[in-house]
């Protein structure tokens, strides 16, 4: 009957309490010291089922507003199923979600937090709540956050060894290799290396920072119309602002299955426009008009259709 009781109270407060609730709730507390671990015992356990569900199942678009999910307790052994479950030790070992996006899958979701993110193609992310941390594990590819503010549940963010942290911000990580790179969009984050000694950085709104092994974390502000370049791919597009050919080619081909290839001969060479992430054709065609050259495609055995951009 006690566990019954705080639960009521709980979903009261989860609602907000009237003055006279209030009153009450403070008498049925001092009426027995037990009534104070049960109340704090189930709010814990109400913390925890919220905080398992990392992720919905579906995806959200970034405008849809985060909906306050509410619990009422039906009965005993629906409460006592809660608790048992809630608090189980073995039940609650926080393994997770995985988010793994397949190559030219751009995926739109809402965190249970509040909080949006956009994952970019051939993306693999493991989100895991906890009640100290929100934590996000990127083990490849890029995704963009905007973060739900919450001060005592810092939102962090770890590519390798590197980790960029914050509140209520909105910022893109992109994983390449061993390195990382970090646009902020909007406030500031906070980002350091777990395997460096180096004081942690602030990069602020309209700055970006390199991070390599080995080397100190450069900051350096973005140029007018960089971030659109750079976060283009959140509306399937490629913008190409004097980028050289090569790094364009690779661009595409995060996002499809049939490869593009450039001559060395002009990988160098810099070209400009906009693209679909999936104009192959458009993007090869124009660029090769740009730099003089011709367009090839070729069946290979394993690998499909492969556009060549040749002298």
């Amino acid at each position: 009957m006690i566990d019954e009781t705080a639960c009521r109270w709980v979903a009261a407060i989860d609602r907000g309490l009237s003055d006279a609730e209030e009153t009450e709730l403070a008498a049925w507390l001092a009426a027995d010291r037990r009534h104070r671990g049960a109340l704090l015992r189930t709010k814990a356990a109400m913390r925890l089922l919220d905080e398992g569900r990392a992720l919905p199942d579906r995806e959200v678009e970034p405008s849809t507003p985060p909906r306050r999910r509410r619990w009422w307790p039906v009965g005993a052994g629906a409460v006592a199923a809660t608790l048992v479950a809630a608090l189980g030790v073995g039940l609650w070992r926080d393994r997770g979600e995985l988010i793994d996006t397949r190559v030219g899958e751009i995926r739109s979701m809402q965190l249970a937090d509040g909080s949006v993110a956009v994952v970019n193609s051939g993306t693999r992310l493991r989100v895991a709540f906890t009640r100290a941390e929100r934590h996000v594990e990127m083990t490849k590819g890029e995704a963009w956050f905007q973060v739900a503010h919450n001060k005592a549940r810092p939102f962090v963010v770890a590519s390798g060894p590197y980790r960029v942290q914050a509140v209520g911000t909105a910022f893109d990580v992109r994983r390449e290799g061993e390195a990382a790179r970090v646009v902020v969009t909007t406030g500031v984050v906070k980002i350091w290396s777990v395997d460096s000694d180096e004081a942690p950085r602030r990069v602020e709104a309209g700055e970006w920072a390199v991070l390599k092994p080995g080397k100190a974390i450069a900051t350096r502000a973005m140029r007018p119309q960089a971030s659109d370049q750079q976060l283009a791919w959140r509306e399937r597009r490629i913008v190409l602002d004097n980028m050289t050919l090569g790094e364009a080619a690779a661009e595409f081909n995060r996002y499809n299955v049939n490869r593009l290839e450039v001559a060395p001969q002009l990988a160098g060479r810099r070209v400009v426009g906009w693209f679909r992430v999936d104009d192959v054709d458009g993007f090869a065609a124009s660029s090769a008009a740009m730099v003089g050259g011709r367009v090839e495609r070729v069946d290979r055995p394993g690998e499909g259709e492969v556009t060549r951009i040749l002298p």
